[in-house]
């Protein structure tokens, strides 16, 4: 499940009500309404760790940001290579090892939401009234009761 916040031109996200106003974040925001989804998950090791370290939510992403932002420039890792491995055009074995795991990462977020193509199939399948799985040790096209 994902939490959503609206924030608008010069509104605090501490402002806001719901859900998340227990982790409002100190941010103001001077351009048009944005909305940010972050999972369950990531909102709980957010938290976990804003709270380790006596930061706001906010100051904790944008701790992670300034982080992620500053190994990216670095000489030793190098995003263009992360992104020309995750493509197929250079080994994942000729990168060094703060870029494998840049890699690696990339991998997991690509395999959890699939590709447009598998979105596209798959929803064409359910249109068709048609699922995909193992029943019984089969294979079975059908999304109706077993047999």
């Amino acid at each position: 499940m994902q939490q959503a916040v609206n924030i608008g031109p010069g509104q605090a996200a501490d402002d806001i009500e719901g859900p998340l106003d227990k982790w409002s974040p100190k941010c103001h925001f001077d351009t048009m309404a944005k909305t940010i989804k972050i999972d369950d998950e990531l909102m709980e090791v957010i938290g976990r760790e804003a709270e380790m370290m006596s930061r706001s939510l906010a100051g904790q992403v944008r701790h992670w940001v300034r982080i992620g932002m500053s190994i990216e420039k670095s000489r030793f890792f190098d995003q263009s290579r992360v992104v020309e491995a995750l493509s197929g055009k250079l080994s994942p074995d000729a990168l060094t090892a703060g870029e494998q795991e840049a890699y690696v990462d990339g991998l997991f977020d690509a395999a959890r939401s699939g590709t447009v193509e598998q979105g596209k199939f798959f929803a064409t399948r359910k249109a068709d009234g048609l699922g995909a799985g193992l029943r019984d040790g089969e294979i079975r096209k059908e999304s109706g009761p077993a047999d």
